[in-house]
């Protein structure tokens, strides 16, 4: 998310509409791939190629093989598994170009737009669902339903990740200044008290009360705002619940002590007062734990909730595992990614402290870093909420809207109106959206 990309290239998109023979909508049906002999043959146990592209600049092929290959192969011994690293946001439409295929594709649901439906790749996997009986009632339901509203109808790719946003906390500062820590239901309004109360100068140290990832939070708001409307493509940055979650955000930087440096909101400044120099007493931002050698004495609690959402965390950003159009051997592909969502890898996935599961069972997130003293003394089921807020379909100008968003903020902090600053943010991210759709 925090990449940007660089608008991908038609012609490339041409020559792949054309090596899938017209995949549009839900993608092709066409064989298999095998021979008679093969499909007699069960399609866990028979051989197969599969190559897997993330699309996540420079994943080292060692790297793939800790957090995947090295399971699936483990799993499926006949099968022979290939991984193509992405360099850049060209490397994706070079392979197309050079007629490589690659059968399944690991990106998350803000990327679909941008490396799955613009070059014809998304494939309808209801019929292998149905033929391998694949139960996804098992999965967080948000996670379905995102890829059906994504897919319109159908399903092209299963969810094997998760993440959300959660609320941190460094219990040395508290401790310095002997207020209680935060605790798990509390309010957004709660925690801008609490923020207050922590913002203070102490021994010529600037302490802040809350430091935040703007871009995450607005983005997985528990409004269930979206900066563009997806049925009708326009900018919604105007309607009332987009300048709800906006102004909820904005507040914590007009907390005297805890305004943006120069009113200029860079990721960098929160992460730093955060992790570097440690004068942050909160840290709002996509769960995960600090490095193990931070020197950070942390723990963490779900984010705060809306006072009219009691209970509803934010928007769950999902991973999910698709199968392309490419793929020579759909069969044995979907036998791939269908291993991935299940229980089997995830509790070992769990466990290795290598991200959060799609599954709804509560059990399996609980196991987060299980074995690992470092994260088994933290509270970590907290790093996922109970309840998610209905996630938002993500617009592939996402980037550009990540952008306006901190602009209007700037304005906002500077003085401008908070209508105007939206307004004028909106004009702006919808003349990107229509000379991108000419």
């Amino acid at each position: 998310m925090k990449k940007q990309w660089l608008a991908l290239v038609s012609t490339a998109a041409l020559m792949l509409t054309a090596a899938c023979n017209g995949g549009g909508g839900g993608g092709a049906k066409e064989g298999t791939g095998t021979s008679p002999e093969e499909a007699k043959t069960k399609v866990e146990d028979r051989k197969a190629e599969i190559t897997f592209y993330l699309t996540s600049n420079n994943i080292t092929e060692d790297t793939f093989n800790q957090r995947y290959g090295n399971k699936i192969r483990e799993r499926f011994p006949n099968y022979t598994i290939k991984y193509i690293m992405q360099t850049n946001s060209q490397t994706l439409p070079g392979l197309i170009t050079a007629g490589s295929v690659v059968d399944i594709i690991i990106t998350s649901d803000a990327f679909t737009p941008i490396f799955i439906t613009p070059y014809n790749l998304q494939y309808d996997l209801t019929d292998l669902i149905k033929q391998n009986k694949t139960d996804l009632t098992q999965f967080e339901p948000s996670t379905i339903e995102l890829q059906r509203a994504i897919a319109n109808g159908g399903i092209w790719g299963l969810p094997f990740g998760i993440n959300s946003a959660s609320l941190m906390y460094n219990r040395d500062i508290f401790d310095k200044f002997g207020v209680p820590y935060p605790k798990a239901g509390m309010t957004w309004d709660q925690v801008y008290e609490l923020a207050r109360t922590m913002t203070r100068s102490e021994g010529g140290v600037q302490y802040k009360g809350l430091v935040m990832s703007f871009q995450h939070l607005l983005y997985m708001n528990q409004h269930s705002a979206a900066n563009v409307d997806a049925k009708t493509n326009k900018v919604a940055m105007t309607d009332e619940n987009f300048r709800k979650a906006f102004l909820n955000l904005a507040r914590f930087y007009q907390i005297p002590g805890n305004e943006l440096p120069d009113n200029k909101y860079a990721l960098a400044s929160q992460t730093d007062a955060w992790g570097k120099t440690k004068t942050a007493a909160m840290y709002a931002s996509l769960s995960g734990a600090p490095a193990e050698d931070s020197g950070l004495n942390w723990d963490v609690v779900p984010l705060p909730y809306l006072t009219e959402k009691p209970g509803v965390g934010p928007q769950a950003t999902t991973q999910y595992a698709y199968l392309t159009s490419l793929s020579k051997d759909k069969e044995a592909a979907f036998k791939v990614i269908e291993y991935l969502a299940a229980p089997e890898y995830q509790k070992w996935k769990l466990e290795n402290g290598m991200g959060f599961s799609a599954l709804k069972d509560p059990s399996l997130n609980g196991s987060y870093g299980k074995g690992n003293p470092f994260l088994e003394s933290r509270n970590t089921k907290a790093f996922l909420p109970e309840k998610y807020a209905p996630a938002t379909i993500k617009s592939k100008q996402q980037s550009a809207a990540d952008k306006e968003n901190y602009a209007a903020l700037e304005a906002y902090l500077t003085g401008t109106d908070v209508n105007t600053a939206l307004r004028e943010a909106a004009e702006r991210l919808q003349k990107i959206i229509d000379t991108d759709s000419k």
